[in-house]
C-alpha cells in the first residue's frame, strides 16, 4: 500500500509539474514584446506621454504585452517614420513634420483647433489613418496629447516687450518647423536639431528657439534661456504610428488593447500636459527664466499670424488636400482668433 501511495504521490507531483510547465509555456506564448522609439530622451517630462501609453498597454494586457522604450539616440527623430515603415521599430512617437514625406499634410495636425479626442471620430483622423495605411503604417493617434494650440512657445536669450522686438531675431526650429510663421514675424528661422539648441544658445548663434513647452527641461536648456514668451501655439504635432504588418500580426484582443491604451493616453495625456506646463513654468521661473506676455492686441495678432502663415505654407505644399484639412481642423469660433 505504501508503494502504491508513493507512486500515486509521484504521479500527482508529475502532473502538477507538467501543468505548471504547460501554463508557463502558454503564458510565454501569449506574451508579446514591442519596441517604441520616442523623439525625446527617456527622461521626464518629455517621456511622460510615451510612458503613459506604455503603462496603459501593460496594465490593460495584464502584463502580457511589454513595450521597450528607446529615445532619439537609438533612431534619430527624422528617421523614425521610415523606421516604422521598414519594421526596424514597431511603434514610433514621431514628429509630424517628419511624416509629411509619407503622408502629405501630416504636420497640418499641428494647426488643429480641436483636441485629439475631439478629432478622433472626424474626417481628419480618418484621412491620416487611411493614408498611413497605404504606406504600411497603422495610425494610432496623438502621441503627446493636449488641449488645442497650447503646445509650443518661443524661448529667448532676452526679454521682449512687443511683436516688433522679434524682428531680426534668429529662432531655431527643429526641421524648419513653423518656418513661415517665424519669417512672418520678421525673424529668421534656423533649422537645427533639438540637441544643438544648447550650444547655439550658449554661443549666441541663435537668439531663441521654437519647442514644445516641456522641451526646455527635456534638453536641459534652462541655463541658456532668459525668457519664455508665454504665447503658446500649435496643437499636438506628435503622431503615434505602428508598423502595419506588426499590427496585423496581433490578435484582435491585442489590437483592441493598443487602441484602448492610445485613447486613454489621449484623454489622460491632455490633462497631464496642463499640469506639466504649470510645473515647468514654476521650475524655470525659480531658476531665473522670466515668463513674459504680449499685449492683448499683439497676442491676437501673434496667433493670427501663426494660423494664417502656416496654412499658407501648407497650401503651397499640398494644395490637393490642404483645403479639406483646413475645413476639418480649423474651429471658426476658436476664441484666440476672434
Amino acid at each position: 500500500m505504501k508503494k502504491i501511495a508513493l507512486v500515486l504521490v509521484l504521479l500527482m507531483s508529475a502532473a502538477v509539474f507538467i501543468s505548471i510547465f504547460l501554463n508557463l509555456a502558454a503564458a510565454k506564448e501569449k506574451s508579446l514584446q514591442l519596441s517604441l522609439v520616442n523623439f525625446v530622451p527617456d527622461i521626464p517630462p518629455g517621456s511622460n506621454w510615451a510612458r503613459l501609453f506604455i503603462n496603459n498597454i501593460e496594465e490593460m494586457s495584464n502584463g502580457t504585452i511589454k513595450v521597450r522604450l528607446m529615445g532619439p539616440e537609438a533612431i534619430p527623430s527624422a528617421d523614425a517614420p521610415a523606421a516604422v515603415k521598414r519594421g526596424t521599430v514597431d511603434i514610433a512617437s514621431a514628429l509630424s513634420p517628419f511624416c509629411d514625406a509619407l503622408v502629405p499634410g501630416s504636420s497640418s495636425i499641428g494647426r488643429a483647433e480641436y483636441s485629439p479626442m475631439e478629432l478622433r471620430n472626424g474626417p481628419a483622423f480618418k484621412y491620416y489613418r487611411d493614408q498611413f495605411a497605404k504606406k504600411g503604417i497603422y495610425y494610432l493617434g496623438a502621441s503627446l496629447s493636449s488641449l488645442a494650440q497650447v503646445q509650443t512657445v518661443f524661448y529667448l536669450r532676452k526679454e521682449i516687450e512687443s511683436l516688433k522686438d522679434l524682428e531680426g531675431l534668429k529662432i531655431a526650429s527643429m526641421g524648419g518647423s513653423n518656418r513661415m510663421f517665424i519669417e512672418k514675424l520678421g525673424a529668421v528661422c534656423v533649422p537645427i536639431d533639438f540637441p544643438d539648441y544648447f550650444t547655439s544658445m550658449e554661443r549666441g548663434t541663435i537668439d531663441g528657439y521654437n519647442i514644445g513647452i516641456p522641451g526646455i527641461q527635456d534638453f536641459s536648456l534652462t541655463p541658456v534661456t532668459k525668457a519664455m514668451l508665454n504665447e503658446p501655439f500649435s496643437s499636438c504635432g506628435g503622431m503615434m504610428i505602428m508598423n502595419m504588418a506588426t499590427y496585423k500580426g496581433l490578435t484582435p484582443e491585442q489590437q483592441a488593447i493598443l487602441n484602448r491604451a492610445m485613447i486613454q493616453a489621449e484623454i489622460d495625456g491632455a490633462r497631464m500636459f496642463t499640469e506639466v506646463v504649470e510645473k515647468v513654468k514654476k521650475d524655470i521661473s525659480t531658476s531665473g527664466v522670466k515668463i513674459i506676455h504680449l499685449s492683448p492686441a499683439d497676442s491676437k495678432k501673434f496667433y493670427l499670424d501663426y494660423r494664417n502663415a502656416m496654412w499658407e505654407e501648407d497650401m503651397n505644399r499640398w494644395p490637393h488636400i490642404t483645403l479639406k484639412l483646413k475645413t476639418w481642423l480649423v474651429d471658426p469660433d476658436f476664441p484666440r482668433a476672434n
